[in-house]
């Protein structure tokens, strides 16, 4: 099964500079490769499935919708 690969659409990469910008300024993390992972999800309106807890501060500040795992 090959999964789709999503379209980079307008305006992502400032979209994405503002998203950082705005976890940066609450003094939580903000990895860069985390930050453009989260800014797709936002883009297509899709869930980011992670057992990541780092991209909790991207749902809780700009609503990313997660479906986590349990260990």
């Amino acid at each position: 099964m090959q999964l789709p690969v999503l379209e980079v659409t307008e305006g992502y990469w400032q979209r994405a500079g503002l998203l950082r910008a705005r976890v940066l300024a609450r003094g939580r993390r903000a990895r860069l490769a985390d930050t453009l992972i989260a800014q797709s999800c936002l883009d297509h309106d899709l869930p980011l499935i992670t057992r990541d807890a780092d991209f909790r501060h991207f749902a809780t500040l700009a609503g990313l919708r997660l479906a986590t795992g349990s260990r």
